[in-house]
Order: C-alpha cells, then sequence, then structure tokens
C-alpha cells in the first residue's frame, strides 16, 4: 500500500520539537474506524475511561458510526465527514502523536501502515496478520483482544513518554518506507521463482 507519499520523513523529529516547545500539549490519541464496535471503538473507549486520561491527552475519534458526542467521556471528540486522502484527512495524521485501534475482528488493517507512514506508534490488539504490519516493542504496542487492562497500560506507556513515541513512531516510518510496491514485487517474483523450481514448472 503505497501510502507514503501523504507524509513526510519529518513528522516524527517534528513532533518531538513541539513536545520540547510545548511540553503541557495535551498528547493526540488518532482512531479511525467505520464499523466502530468492530474496530474496539467500545473497547477504546472503555480503557479511555478506566485510564482517567482526559487531564493529559485527547482522544479524536474518526468515524462514521452514529455516536452522539453528548455520550463520550471527558477529552473525546468524535469527528465524520473525513473523507480518505482528503486535507482534513491529513491534518488528523498530522496533529496526531499515536494511533489506536484494538479490533475485534481484522484481516489485516491499511490504516495501520497508514499510522506507520505518519510516524505514529500504535497500539492494536495481536489478531490475524495485524502483528505482520504491528511489530510489538518496536513499532507499536500489541495486546491481547478482549484485554481491557492490557489495553490501559499500552495507552499510559504510549500517553506517558515522548521518547517511546518517538522511537516506536519512527522505526515504523522506516519500516514502511521500505515497503515499496517494487520491493513487494521482487519478493513474489522470487517466491514464485523458487516454487517453479523446485515443482519443476507448470504441468505442460
Amino acid at each position: 500500500y503505497p501510502v507514503s507519499a501523504h507524509f513526510p520523513d519529518s513528522m516524527v523529529e517534528m513532533r518531538a520539537a513541539w513536545l520540547r516547545a510545548e511540553p503541557a500539549r495535551p498528547v493526540h490519541v488518532l482512531f479511525i474506524g467505520g464499523d466502530f464496535p468492530r474496530k474496539g471503538g467500545p473497547e477504546l473507549l472503555e480503557a479511555w475511561r478506566q485510564g482517567g486520561f482526559a487531564d493529559r491527552a485527547v482522544l479524536q475519534v474518526v468515524t462514521e458510526w452514529p455516536l452522539a458526542q453528548r455520550d463520550m467521556p471527558d477529552g473525546v471528540r468524535v469527528l465524520s465527514g473525513v473523507a480518505p486522502h482528503s486535507e482534513r484527512w491529513k491534518a488528523l495524521w498530522h496533529e496526531a502523536d499515536c494511533f489506536v485501534m484494538p479490533p475485534r475482528h481484522e484481516a489485516f488493517g491499511l490504516v495501520y501502515q497508514e499510522a506507520a507512514a505518519a510516524g505514529l506508534p500504535v497500539v492494536a490488539t495481536r489478531i490475524n496478520a495485524i502483528p505482520e504490519i504491528v511489530e510489538h516493542d518496536r513499532t507499536g504496542i500489541l495486546v491481547p483482544p478482549g484485554d481491557a487492562a492490557a489495553l490501559v497500560r499500552a495507552m499510559k506507556s504510549v500517553i506517558a513518554s515522548g521518547e517511546l513515541r518517538r522511537r516506536l513512531g519512527k522505526a515504523a516510518q522506516t519500516r514502511i518506507a521500505a515497503a515499496t510496491p517494487a520491493a513487494y514485487a521482487a519478493r513474489l517474483h522470487s517466491l514464485i521463482a523458487s516454487v517453479l523450481e523446485t515443482h519443476g514448472g507448470f504441468p505442460a
């Protein structure tokens, strides 16, 4: 997914500069998911309540799911009508300090690649192909599905430490930058060639 073109390489260092200039700035946590329940939205809101993060962070929930702002916990903003790759979409990625989406069910998750390209650390659940995108303790933090306590701990870690966010975000951005379509095509070609060599090619 060639998403890196949307984000400059300097985003990680830009956030570090913001933190040095304004250490009291609330940490901006971003969630983007259309199917709010399946993407772990209710679990995220509950973790937000349990962690008491509103005094030092802001959670921006981007979804088309019918959520009422009046029903949200303190510190949560609901945003709708944000088109992918729009200027508002790009601005939200630029403003964010970390990305959290703990889905109940998710086959892959392109949004994690977008987070990596934006230089953001990720908190996600360890299901299906997500560990292929988010490397635990290298580009993000993975928690077991349904483990509310682990989700709260992971969010506390990334919200509390600007250095951790910088380390994970930089590693994520470096990793996604190397995952170009050309590199993918070369790996796929090599794999197909090795299978053909092993099995003697296709039958006549």
